[in-house]
């Protein structure tokens, strides 16, 4: 038995089978929407971590400013 009461042998029919099919492919749509944000998300903040890192070198080598906020207490 399955989900649905059917048994994996028997046969289904072609509208049963389409409202799988559409469940299954919104199924997948979503977790691809999810991925896709999250990646989006990482790769903003590699950006933010690549600029960070760079604007440090910068500071060391005095090639770049030191702004109030960024300086230790």
């Amino acid at each position: 038995m399955t989900d649905k009461g059917h048994r994996l042998d028997e046969p289904i029919d072609d509208a049963e089978l389409a409202r799988r099919l559409a469940r299954d492919i919104e199924t997948l749509r979503r977790i691809c929407e999810d991925q896709e944000d999250e990646i989006r998300l990482l790769r903003h903040r590699i950006e933010q971590l690549r600029a960070s890192r760079w604007r440090k070198l910068g500071q060391r080598l005095g090639l770049a400013m030191t702004l109030d906020w960024e300086k230790p207490k």
